[in-house]
């Protein structure tokens, strides 16, 4: 089985790769025994895009469809997962999605919200350890620390 840290790495990832095209100037990640979350503060995931996440979770369960190389590692987290969440702001509205396994439970929601963007991703699975996982989290966040000074990450 798959670590959650690694998952967790995957996601803070993306985020990182987010600030390095410059759009995002934070990421907070937060451990819990059951669940882990990702946010930036960049773009957002294109939530707003009919069918775009389906297709990135397909390239992993079945759908077929064009995927970018980025939605590798979102797919194999979607698959091997309960639950994921995600959510979106960006274009003045809060966009949600769920999906169990990697399919989608319905499609996005949307909310009317403020002028910020950002991406959050929720990965609920099995009960684990946040201190094991820290610790394995915690040199990699150290390396895009130093690799990248304007980046603020915030493990919480």
């Amino acid at each position: 089985m798959l670590s959650r840290a690694l998952f967790a790495r995957t996601l803070v990832a993306y985020s990182v790769h987010e600030h390095q095209q410059g759009h995002a100037r934070r990421i907070d990640v937060w451990l819990r025994p059951e669940a882990f979350t990702v946010q930036d503060d960049g773009r957002g995931i294109g939530l707003d895009r009919e069918g775009y996440v389906e297709g990135l979770m397909g390239l992993l369960v079945g759908h077929p469809g064009a995927v970018q190389l980025h939605g590798v590692g979102l797919s194999l987290i979607a698959a091997s997962t309960p639950r994921l969440e995600v959510e979106s702001q960006r274009g003045g509205s809060l966009w949600k999605q769920s999906f169990a396994w990697g399919v989608a439970d319905g499609p996005p929601l949307r909310e009317s919200a403020g002028p910020q963007t950002g991406t959050r991703i929720t990965f609920v699975g099995q009960v684990s350890s946040p201190e094991v996982e820290l610790a394995e989290l915690a040199a990699q966040v150290n390396r895009w620390r130093e690799w990248n000074p304007e980046l603020t990450i915030a493990v919480h």
